[in-house]
């Protein structure tokens, strides 16, 4: 059965938006594919195999020829045997290397225990019921036909296979123990070519004993051969090198599925290694694990993956963003060409949808999609769901709407970034801390990927092609703590340079355009935001907050442009709207979302990239952008506005700040800093001096993230940075002023 996941020879139009303020520097209409040719997160065959573990073990007697029928009618690609030698030297197909948990053999034999099976003659196992215990523990799948069902010899699974899959059907077999049983190797190689299938295509010989492969190797030097592994057996070792060494006998590797991971597909893929991980029987797994590019998968229930890898299905999880009090964005990925229904209620059953959606998943946009939803109700809980009308496999998210105008309720967001940066990639613990905090909404800070590093997705960097940072994207999304983070909450998302490359100026970047509209497809953004390419917005959460997220990229002038009146990194129509959202608020927080900070010098000397020139360092550097910040700072003092805070991350430590600007004794605004998530780790340094900043709490070499809390019965917020494993670190609460 050929299936392939890789969308490689689909090729439509991308068309790129020309109302940027870039716009002289929009690409051209081009055609283009969604593979960037590249990625080691692929399958290295054409052909991505379904394995059914024991046969369709979930639905039937593990092992039998009852639950190999099942598997072939399942249409699985291979069946699975594992094998085990009797006393007189038959080999079976077993799991265990005794017959108790499987068989009636303590009914039958109550005085031979622990019922090894090297202990037992074929006819005596044949004897034995394999079959009603599968009915005992499974009820609802209790069939009479499983009643006797007898231990197949490998012979007899071979022919069984061969008879009723029609040759089609491939053997995958497994040697346990061979320690246990001497002369296992030759038996085996001695039956596949009895029975004509030692040269077949369709055969897989798989181990945890090296030794068992290379002596398989010896006596069959073309049969495909699969290095089993479990996490104890890789512990402490380069895995690149280890699988570049078992490579001269291995045709792949068979990981517990734990530890596939970009850098496990990374070194097998570099190394021409297969990836066939075991087990994995829930769909959200099997899901999971197609969207890292292994090229088959063991799993109990083979109808389950049969039908992601024959149809398209969402592949990298759901998200929401953007959401007010009365709309959402829905965003979805799927793997292929195909239309995708998305179902919104207030009802976790779904019993009665409240809104139902289809929109077209296409190449232009890497398949990913969104939409909006409005007409919600203020302060609500909704849960959506999304499947590919191809398919049953459906992946669930729930997000909250933000409270009605007027309206005073407690907040809890987290936020952070820097995320796949300086060889960190997924996964990151983070975000399953975050995500166990139940937040009201996740503030994605920037630098969500790192277009310019090398990782498994682009081990060629930089990034230059629209599919190279949609590789990017993909790749983040395999953690599974950041799909858990998306699906339980409402996301903001901005990007900050990484998202294109390294410091970039938007206006003087030719890759501005390409980063920006994966950047755009990759996340739910609503049209306030993504019409011509603005990305500013101010987002409501009640009066308790208004969050202002700027576009700290794509007006900017040159880092290396001396400072002046006229230098500008936000643009003068951006600079007035912070202004007057910031006058007009509100709120009892004015939060302001930035990607870059005030006081922390970054970039280089003589190209600053964040407001502050880095007097500290070099007081003779002209760079930054000072006078534009002074111009907000100002403001904010001039027009009496209360507690502002900047979030931000980008620098890859903790800190929060205090700023007394005018030097009158009390506090103007705060800055808080949070990250990285997964990139390097620094500690923290000098402050640039210019609008007084006073470090509150500074902490680095970590990976974290920030909590932000408002209370607005007791009139407090209340700032926390937790490590990855969700320990806090330093909590401060916030009087706030009337």
């Amino acid at each position: 059965m050929k299936k392939s996941l890789v969308a490689g020879l689909a090729c439509l139009s991308l068309s790129l938006s020309s109302t940027a303020p870039w716009a002289v520097l929009a690409a051209p209409h081009e055609t283009v594919t969604t593979d960037n040719g590249q990625s080691t997160l692929q399958p290295i065959t054409s052909n991505v195999a379904v394995i059914a573990h024991r046969g369709a073990s979930a639905y039937g007697p593990e092992h039998t020829l009852a639950a190999y029928k099942q598997a072939i009618k399942m249409k699985a690609d291979y069946v699975e045997f594992d094998l085990q030698m009797t006393k007189d030297g038959q080999l079976i197909a077993m799991h265990d290397e005794t017959l108790a948990r499987t068989t009636n053999a303590k009914e039958l034999y109550p005085n031979r225990a622990p019922w090894r099976v090297k202990d037992f003659t074929l006819d005596e196992i044949k004897r034995l019921d394999a079959g009603s215990w599968f009915n005992a523990a499974h009820q609802e799948l209790e069939k009479k036909e499983y009643i006797g069902q007898q231990v197949p010899t490998l012979d007899e699974a071979i022919q069984f296979v061969k008879k009723h899959g029609h040759g089609k059907v491939g053997l995958y077999m497994e040697t346990k123990a061979p320690n246990v049983y001497p002369g296992m190797e030759e038996k085996l190689i001695e039956i596949l070519q009895k029975n004509k299938v030692l040269v077949s295509k369709n055969l897989f010989l798989e181990s945890f004993s090296e030794d068992s492969l290379r002596k398989l190797k010896t006596l069959a030097p073309n049969v495909q051969l699969i290095q089993l592994y479990t996490g104890a057996m890789l512990k402490g070792k380069d895995m690149y090198q280890e699988f570049k060494r078992i490579s001269d006998y291995a045709s792949g590797v068979g990981p517990s599925k734990e530890l596939v991971v970009p850098k496990f597909m990374e070194a097998a893929h570099q190394n021409q290694l297969l990836v066939h991980p075991w087990t994995v029987n829930s769909q959200d797994d099997l899901a999971s694990l197609l969207s890292l590019g292994v090229d088959g998968e063991f799993t109990n229930n083979p109808d389950k993956m049969v039908e992601l890898v024959d149809k398209p299905f969402i592949s990298h999880g759901v998200a929401s963003g953007d959401v007010t009090d009365t709309s959402a964005i829905l965003w979805a990925r799927t793997s292929g060409a195909t239309n995708v229904q998305f179902e919104l209620s207030t009802d976790s059953s779904f019993k009665k949808p409240f809104i139902v959606k289809t929109v077209h998943a296409g190449a232009e946009h890497d398949y990913a999609v969104q939409t909006k939803m409005d007409g919600l109700k203020p302060d609500t809980t909704y849960f959506y769901r999304a499947h590919a009308v191809s398919s049953s496999y459906t992946v669930n998210g729930s997000f909250k709407t933000a409270p009605a105008e007027n309206s005073l309720k407690p907040l809890t967001m987290v936020w952070g970034g820097d995320t796949g940066g300086q060889g960190e990639i997924p996964p990151y613990n983070s975000f399953k801390a975050m995500s166990d905090l139940n937040p009201d909404f996740f503030l994605f800070s920037g630098d969500t990927i790192y277009a310019d590093n090398k990782t498994p997705a682009v081990p060629n960097p930089p990034s230059q092609s629209v599919q190279d940072f949609w590789a990017k994207y993909k790749e983040n999304r395999t953690d599974a703590g950041l799909r858990s983070l998306l699906q339980k909450t409402a996301t903001f998302s901005i990007w900050d340079d990484h998202e294109v490359t390294n410091d970039f100026s938007g206006p003087s970047q030719p890759l501005t355009p390409t980063g920006l509209n994966a950047f755009k497809d990759y996340w739910p953004i609503s049209d306030d935001r993504s019409n011509a390419d603005k990305l500013y917005h101010t987002y409501s959460y009640g009066d308790t907050l208004d969050m202002m997220i700027l576009n700290n990229r794509g007006y900017r002038d040159p880092n290396t442009q001396a400072d002046g009146a006229d230098k500008t990194m936000l643009g003068g129509e951006q600079l007035d709207w912070l202004k007057k959202q910031l006058l007009d608020s509100d709120a009892k927080i004015k939060l302001v979302a930035t990607s870059v900070p005030i006081s922390v010098p970054t970039g280089k000397a003589n190209a600053r990239d964040g407001w502050a020139n880095g007097n500290q360092v070099n007081p003779n550097d002209p760079t930054g952008y000072e006078n534009e910040f002074k111009k907000i700072s100002d403001f904010i003092m001039e027009k009496g506005i209360k507690n502002v805070f900047f979030v931000t991350t980008d620098v890859h430590f903790a800190q929060v700040i205090k700023y007394d600007a005018n030097h009158d004794g009390k506090t103007d605004y705060h800055e808080l800093i949070s990250g990285p998530i997964g990139a390097v780790k620094i500690n923290p340094g000098t402050l640039d001096p210019t609008f007084s900043p006073e470090s509150m709490y500074a902490e680095g070499n970590f990976f974290n993230f920030g909590v932000f809390k408002v209370d607005p019965a007791t009139n407090k917020a209340t700032v926390e940075i937790r490590d990855e494993n969700g320990k806090t670190h330093f909590s401060h609460d916030f009087q706030l002023e009337d």
